[in-house]
Parts: structure tokens; C-alpha cells; sequence
């Protein structure tokens, strides 16, 4: 599955521009900045969604049909020199002429059913890929207003997301706490112990 910070961009790019808006205090606002890429590529379940999404790739690309397509080529080019070959008979040639249509005509079949079911299945692994982002996204933000809330900040803003002339969207802001390390335990607190074991680092 190639690397989910792409997600990001795609299916949520308002999202990048996170920012979560309390009922600001009396008095100076308390300031907090997250890095919505970075927590969200170390959230566990982004990982284990990460992971079946290429598992599921991997096996779509073992289909069967795949190698039958190929051994078709091999059969199809030996029939082709066969037509071509003029050690054999006029009547001969047009026996392996006929069988090369035959062959021809089932190897367009199969690979144009292969073809259709591939994106068929490409599709529902990409929509699922997307709504789980979705999900996962939904929840970092939970995270995020549960501890701003909790601990009183007044605005916390996104500094992973890029403007388009690839520069931070936020460039600079004074006396703010980076809750990045924060959401990203709080998100992995619930991490199911075979995980832990399977990734003791914690990283993608």
C-alpha cells in the first residue's frame, strides 16, 4: 500500500488545515499545534489498515489468470511460427492458423475478464481505503478536542499541512505546546498487545 500520506491529501484535504476552535478564556488564548500527518501515520490502526490494504493488492495481483494469459503467449507464438514455417504442409499450416485464432480469441476473453475484475476490485479496495481514512482522521480529531479541552487550549493548529507554494500553512506561532507526541500515545493507548509485540517501536 503505498504510504498514507497521500490519504491525507486525497479523500480529506480540509483536514490538513485543522483547526480546532475552543470557546476562547478571558484573557490571552492558550495556543497548541499538532502534526496531523505524523500522528496519524503513527496511530496503530492506520498501520494495521495500511497493512491489509497491501496485503489485499498483493493477492489480487496472484489471480490465477494471470499465468494463464502468459502460457497462452508462449502457446500462441509457438503456433504463430508454426504458420510461418514452411517446412510444414499447406494443410498443416492452416490447422495451427485455425488453432492460433482459437487460442487468440480465448486469451483476448480471459484477459479482458481479468481486466474488468481487477478494477472492479482495485476500486472497492481504493472506497475502502478512503472511508477508513475517513474514520481513522475522525478519531485523531476526537483525540485532539478531548485534550484540548481537558487541558484548556483555546486553538490548536495543523502544521503539517502545505499551502500551494509547498510552504507550512503555518509558519510561525509564539508560546504554543506541540500535542503531537500527546495524541499520538493517547491514540495508541488501546493498542492491542499482539501489535505491541509484532512492532515493539511503535513505528510504521
Amino acid at each position: 500500500m503505498m504510504p498514507l500520506r497521500p490519504w491525507l491529501r486525497s479523500p480529506l484535504p480540509a483536514v490538513l488545515g485543522l483547526l480546532l476552535s475552543l470557546d476562547a478564556a478571558a484573557g490571552k488564548p492558550k495556543l497548541a499545534t499538532l502534526d496531523m500527518a505524523k500522528a496519524f501515520e503513527a496511530y496503530h490502526l492506520t498501520i494495521t489498515a495500511r497493512a491489509k490494504v497491501e496485503e489485499a493488492r498483493r493477492t489480487l495481483q496472484q489471480d490465477p489468470r494471470r499465468e494463464t494469459i502468459k502460457l497462452l503467449d508462449v502457446e500462441l507464438r509457438d503456433l504463430k511460427t508454426h504458420v510461418q514455417d514452411p517446412i510444414f504442409t499447406e494443410a498443416q499450416r492452416k490447422d495451427y492458423y485455425r488453432r492460433y485464432m482459437m487460442k487468440n480469441h480465448e486469451r483476448l476473453s480471459l484477459k479482458r475478464e481479468h481486466e474488468k475484475h481487477l478494477a472492479e476490485q482495485l476500486n472497492l479496495i481504493n472506497k475502502g481505503m478512503v472511508d477508513k481514512t475517513r474514520e481513522l482522521l475522525r478519531n485523531v480529531r476526537a483525540i485532539v478536542r478531548k485534550i484540548a479541552e481537558e487541558d484548556g487550549y483555546d486553538h490548536v493548529f495543523e502544521v503539517s499541512g502545505k499551502t500551494s507554494s509547498q510552504l507550512p500553512s503555518l509558519i510561525y506561532i509564539r508560546n504554543a505546546t506541540d500535542l503531537t507526541d500527546r495524541v499520538i500515545e493517547e491514540l495508541n493507548r488501546n493498542r492491542p498487545k499482539e501489535e505491541v509485540a509484532t512492532n515493539p517501536g511503535g513505528s510504521p
